[in-house]
């Protein structure tokens, strides 16, 4: 299904929609507790990194430094974001790049059908050699055709008569027909026109482009003249046929999708390398990985006494005890 786009006297416009058819998860344990200082019942996991930075670690996690960060999680999370990302890059580059390219259209099809005499000898010549410079340019061979508004007796819409005239004249993908129609009535003058173009015509001749060709035509018609509206709309897309564009606005979007997905990336990655660091170390020190939980010990501001973090009162004098990440805050009964 190819493109069709027209309008009328009233300057309303149809434009169908164009065919373009052949025709986190993380490391280091989910709930683990970890701190940069001790805290009750916390495993020492402090390592070495592979710059030599300690790195103090304090987790809940017992087994944090006993396997790599690479997990079937992680490995699922990045591939998953990768191919997102991915597809929407391809999406909207493709959106932002028009390829352009002349085509091999039927030169024999550049024609010019007029038999309501809309154009004069001379200006049937002159879009003649209008059309030859388009398909020049473009390898794709136009039809004009002109007739009045008898087709209403036949047809439901200006478009599938167009369609109609189209592959009456054998017409293929690579061509164009432009129907004009318009009324005889001196006291009222009023037209119509659809533009029909196969999908092969994409190539050299853009959406945009279309749609520019299209605007151009509904204002050169405002003069009454299919000639003055032909000449206008032509001349003002030479320079974008068969031409390969890109839309430089999408750049500013894809700076920022990158920004966006890279969050993801630093949210799974800097997880992993802490894991990995840790298990390179614990490696290379086992014997770290088999201290017991440590416990942690205050000295009561009332008795003086000694008492294990795990006490919350000091059994010597009733002083109540409050402990928080390894800072010691006493809080004395009423």
């Amino acid at each position: 299904m190819g493109r069709h786009g027209g309008g009328s006297r009233s300057g309303g416009s149809h434009r169908s929609s164009s065919s373009r058819s052949g025709g986190g998860s993380r490391g280091g344990g989910s709930g683990a507790r970890t701190s940069k200082t001790p805290f009750k019942g916390c495993y020492n996991r402090t390592y070495y990194d592979r710059r030599g930075r300690v790195h103090r670690y304090y987790t809940s996690n017992k087994n944090f430094g006993t396997k790599s960060g690479w997990g079937v999680g992680n490995i699922v999370a990045l591939v998953f974001v990768t191919l997102h990302m991915c597809l929407m890059l391809a999406g909207m580059i493709s959106t932002s790049v028009t390829l352009g390219g002349r085509i091999e259209g039927d030169r024999s099809r550049i024609l010019i059908l007029d038999p309501v005499d809309v154009l004069t000898d001379q200006e049937e010549t002159e879009i003649l050699t209008l059309l030859n410079q388009v398909y020049e340019k473009t390898g794709m061979p136009v039809t004009v055709c002109t007739d009045d508004f008898s087709w209403k007796e036949h047809y439901q819409s200006l478009e599938v008569f167009s369609e109609e005239i189209y592959y009456q004249i054998g017409m293929d993908e690579s061509s164009m027909v432009i129907l004009f129609t318009e009324n005889d009535d001196p006291d009222f003058y009023d037209w119509e026109y659809d533009v029909y173009c196969g999908d092969d015509t994409e190539r050299c001749f853009s959406d945009a482009t279309f749609d520019k060709f299209l605007d151009n035509f509904q204002k050169g018609m405002a003069g009454q003249k299919l000639s003055e509206a032909l000449k206008y709309s032509w001349n003002s897309v030479m320079d974008d046929l068969a031409k390969t564009k890109v839309d430089f606005v999408i750049v500013p979007i894809v700076l920022f999708l990158l920004f966006f997905y890279g969050i993801f990336y630093v949210v799974i990655l800097i997880p992993v390398r802490k894991q990995n660091d840790a298990y390179k170390y614990f490696q290379a020190n086992p014997e770290r990985l088999s201290q017991a939980p440590m416990t942690m010990y205050s000295e009561c501001p009332s008795c003086g006494a000694s008492n294990s973090e795990q006490a919350e009162v000091c059994p010597y004098c009733g002083t109540l005890l409050k402990i928080s990440d390894g800072k010691v805050t006493f809080v004395k009964p009423n």
